[in-house]
């Protein structure tokens, strides 16, 4: 009878973690970004683009950075915070000729122990730029 006993707690123990496991879950959302050059005449030139993602959580206040590319580690040359609706821009000066990209970093939406939601890192297409008329 004891031993009845036990096997049946055993297995209620066992059966409510497997509830616990299988009601967890990951959520990863998929981003892009879009990054182009501005040329503003008199005014500063300017990186702009748009974040945009399967879910309309993951497009407002992320971190957008922008990289030219060199040899060995390529060099951050600006950053900037999405809006609301996505859309980012950050003044840059004269823009050296060169090859850059956008990258949008990784956003965790909620972290713990039933869910994880991310909203995934993402990197732009290259655009080569002229330098500045002389």
């Amino acid at each position: 009878m004891k031993r009845i006993a036990g096997v049946a707690l055993m297995a209620a123990v066992m059966s409510v973690s497997l509830v616990a496991v299988a009601t967890a879950h990951t959520v990863k959302h998929d981003s892009t970004v879009t990054f182009q050059v501005k040329k503003n005449g008199q005014d500063a030139d300017t990186f702009e683009g748009k974040v945009n993602s399967d879910s309309g959580r993951c497009v407002a206040d992320r971190v957008v950075r922008i990289y030219q590319v060199v040899d060995g580690n390529d060099v951050l040359v600006g950053e900037a915070t999405t809006d609301a609706n996505g859309d980012y821009s950050t003044p840059t000066g004269a823009i050296a000729a060169g090859t850059y990209y956008a990258v949008v970093t990784r956003k965790v939406l909620r972290n713990d122990a039933e869910h994880k939601h991310v909203c995934k890192r993402a990197t732009s297409n290259e655009r080569a730029v002229a330098g500045p008329v002389a």
